[in-house]
């Protein structure tokens, strides 16, 4: 189990040897481990569109609403890297325990604070800890695979099993935010967050079980993976370059969001939005799918190449201003590009990452998605006073995922890898 002993460096048939029908990531990782960590992270893409609509639907301004909602991605922004070092060190069981009480104690206090017309300082103060205790689930999962693949000696588990995670990521985002307008819409504002509080508890408490009955596999794998890990560090050179990539990615996002939301409301097709950019969603889960199965000889760096290039031109599409029908097509084909970049970027930091910080990398790479749907989103919306004119930074994202694609190609990886590239 989380975190496991690394591979040596033993370059034998048995340690190359590809992945079997017979040992599919349900075999590998149970089903058990599969559905609870896909359950796990759906509260984190529900609670953001959740507080924003709570914070709006209890009376207050859609400004204070946006900005609520910009510190619940601050908290994660500044949270993720420091749940990443405790997972590492911990194990994810306490980690994920604590953080899961943070969050419920912070949305009481939100609960609370707005019914009773609280400051607007404690209601930020609260999104921002709700944000900072994400237990970081999707990173944990990666870590998990990451550490099975070196013990099991499976080169193409981790392709797989990142492709698989990033599609599980991407109908979390399609799926959370439809919950969370369902639930303030039919309920109301105050049940409605009552609500989000049970689905918490239900999610995370789901993966927390899964963790509490193999307690015992992972203290023993953190105890050897102490051992024969040392206490090397993180190269920072060649994290930086997968780092960018997800920058680019989030970029993308906040974007893409932004400026598809002017043009909707330019058009007056306001309902729309949703199941539009749903489409770059369905996309990318697509491509996560197909891009871990692709053969070895494609390197990571040519991965992210193609990934952005494909970006650049759903973008020249996207800035004629096409029909609604045009615009779903060339969002799916984009959500194509950002799924080939996402796994390859992860697949990038997996293989930089010393084997007792995985889960520090993998938060990493989160943050900076993070970080970059906030800057896409802010920058995006200034660019977006002229309808369109936001997918030039979509196109300008591209362009920057290019120069890493060099990078990455540059600064192989420093250790064996679980898979060849």
């Amino acid at each position: 189990m989380y975190p496991e002993v690394p591979l040596s460096n033993s370059t034998t048939p048995q340690a190359q040897a590809p992945l079997s029908s017979q040992d599919s990531l349900a075999a590998a990782g149970g089903w058990p481990f599969l559905i609870t960590a896909f359950i796990g992270r759906l509260p984190a893409a529900t609670l953001q569109l959740g507080i924003l609509l709570y914070v709006s639907g209890s009376g207050l301004s859609l400004g204070l609403a946006g900005i609520t909602v910009a510190a619940v991605g601050l908290g994660s922004a500044v949270g993720a890297p420091l749940v990443g070092r405790f997972v590492d060190h911990f194990g994810p069981l306490p980690v994920v325990v604590s953080a899961t009480v943070i969050q419920l104690l912070s949305l009481l206090a939100l609960l609370l604070t707005v019914i009773n017309h609280g400051p607007t300082t404690l209601i930020l103060v609260c999104a921002a800890l709700v944000g900072s205790a994400n237990p970081q689930v999707g990173a944990i999962a990666r870590a998990h695979w990451s550490g099975l693949a070196r013990r099991r000696r499976q080169p193409r588990l981790i392709s797989r099993a990142l492709g698989y995670e990033t599609a599980c990521d991407e109908t979390s985002f399609i799926l959370g935010p439809v919950v969370a307008g369902l639930l303030v819409g039919l309920l109301g504002p105050n049940p409605a967050l009552l609500t989000l509080m049970a689905w918490v508890l239900v999610g995370q408490g789901a993966f927390i079980v899964y963790l509490v009955r193999h307690r015992t596999e992972h203290g023993a794998a953190m105890v050897e993976d102490t051992a024969a890990g040392g206490i090397g560090g993180i190269s920072i050179a060649k994290a930086v370059p997968p780092m960018i990539v997800c920058l680019c990615v989030g970029t993308v996002f906040g974007s893409t969001q932004t400026a598809l939301t002017a043009v909707s409301a330019l058009r007056g097709t306001e309902a729309y939005t949703g199941v539009i950019y749903g489409f770059m969603g369905a996309g990318s889960a697509v491509a996560s799918i197909l891009v871990s199965r692709l053969p070895e000889r494609f390197p990571l760096s040519l991965r992210v190449a193609i990934g952005a290039s494909i970006i650049a031109v759903a973008c020249a599409g996207l800035l004629s201003l096409p029909s609604a029908p045009l615009f779903a097509g060339l969002f799916a084909i984009m959500g194509v590009g950002v799924g080939t970049m996402l796994v390859s970027s992860f697949g990038r930091g997996e293989r930089i990452a010393p084997s007792h910080r995985i889960a520090s990398v993998m938060t990493m790479l989160t943050t900076c998605l993070v970080l970059g749907v906030s800057l896409g989103a802010a920058l995006g919306g200034v660019l977006s006073v002229q309808p369109g004119r936001g997918f030039l930074l979509t196109m300008a994202a591209a362009v920057v995922a290019l120069f890493a694609s060099i990078a990455l190609h540059v600064t192989k990886p420093g250790r064996p890898a679980t898979h060849q590239e």
